[in-house]
């Protein structure tokens, strides 16, 4: 069988988090050889194929060096097709992400990993809304041939919004490196912490500066939280997103601004280290098709607070406090409960250790490749 996937989210120096999420669910893939991969990218830059990628058996890939606002635009004019891009016939193909998806008549495969786009328009800017509209985003789900929701509330979202039936949607959690997400700390966490400026005990926020990550409620419940006495610093790691002036704001009001650290985009080599170090992390989100963080900081040891709404509680289980997304005086007195009561903080990190075993990919990896080679439903 022939299986041709879109690597497009590895292009740039920086995977993002797809990027992550196609690079370690393909790694564990592990195909025989009755199953080849076709990678296929674009742009006009070569995109230099992962050395872990390099070593698998039956792999190839393919890269058209077309600058991609040139491909971008034909593809969403609908001037080229998937049959063209590739050059050979493939049994089926897989879309680790909607985006600039070239017609086809061959059998799709689409992950979604969150519908916030549709269900909190609000919390982005003109510009996202023009690209889903022009990535026919909305068109590429209701047309795809099968869909991956990476967790059921997910998949729940999408039969709400785009009539998505069970029978060609299922359900794929992600996976999580367990060698780098561990309760041991390493020799090198300090100094990692100290090179971003972290010497002081802290509440992290490991989120992208984005209006439904509610950052706003966090810095509220962190200056009632210092009122009360309570001296921990607050860390918002995560890239600069969008609509930030509310942000940018709350943060310079606050009479406890000298002591939270923002420190933009993390590199993932320190993740492991921010979350080892943090008293706790806390994800009050509106909403998440997943909560990637939530798994990271269960493995490693840290006690998480997050909100009581879409995948969080799914992922987190009863390893997790939670509260009302937009209530900062109950975030307030969770984490102010948390804080007092080092009973709780050792509950809820043997829970999380054990809760975060269940996200592997392996597992990811193996659902993902059955799913692909499964017959798509009659329509």
């Amino acid at each position: 069988m022939k299986i041709a996937i879109d690597i497009q989210s590895l292009y740039g120096t920086t995977p993002s988090g797809v990027g992550h999420y196609v690079l370690e669910t393909i790694q564990a893939m592990h195909p025989d050889e009755h199953t080849q991969l076709v990678f296929f990218s674009r742009g006009w830059k070569p995109l230099a194929l992962p050395s872990s990628l390099q070593l698998l058996p039956h792999v190839r890939h393919i890269h058209r060096r077309i600058p991609n606002k040139l491909i971008n635009s034909a593809i969403a004019l609908g001037f080229v097709s998937l049959e063209h891009l590739l050059g050979e016939s493939v049994d089926v193909v897989w879309y680790p992400n909607t985006g600039y998806l070239p017609r086809t008549q061959i059998p799709t495969v689409v992950t979604v990993h969150d519908l916030a786009w549709v269900l909190l328009s609000e919390t982005y800017n003109q510009l996202h809304h023009v690209r889903y509209r022009i990535t026919r985003a909305r068109t590429t789900l209701q047309h795809a041939t099968k869909v991956i929701a990476v967790s059921d509330h997910s998949q729940h979202d999408l039969f709400t919004a785009f009539g998505r039936s069970p029978q060609n949607c299922k359900t794929i959690l992600h996976g999580l490196d367990h060698t780098q997400f561990q309760e041991r700390k390493r020799p090198d966490d300090t100094t990692r912490k100290q090179r971003l400026g972290i010497t002081h005990p802290y509440l992290l926020s490991l989120a992208t500066c984005e209006p439904r990550k509610n950052l706003v409620s966090l810095v509220e419940s962190y200056n009632q939280l210092r009122t009360q006495g309570h001296t921990e610093h607050l860390v918002l790691a995560g890239g600069r997103g969008w609509k930030r002036r509310a942000l940018d704001s709350a943060i310079n009001r606050s009479p406890y601004k000298q002591d939270i650290h923002v420190l933009g985009f993390v590199d993932d080599t320190d993740r492991p280290a921010l979350l080892r170090g943090a008293t706790a992390l806390v994800l009050p989100s509106r909403y998440e098709g997943f909560g990637m963080q939530i798994t990271e900081a269960m493995a490693c040891g840290t006690p998480v607070i997050t909100a009581r709404n879409s995948s969080l509680l799914e992922v987190g289980s009863d390893a997790v406090l939670s509260v009302r997304a937009m209530n900062a005086n109950e975030l307030t007195q969770t984490i102010d409960q948390l804080l007092r009561d080092p009973q709780l903080q050792a509950e809820l990190r043997t829970r999380g250790i054990e809760q975060a075993k269940q996200f592997t990919w392996n597992l990811c990896a193996q659902e993902t490749l059955n799913y692909l080679k499964q017959e798509p439903p009659t329509k």
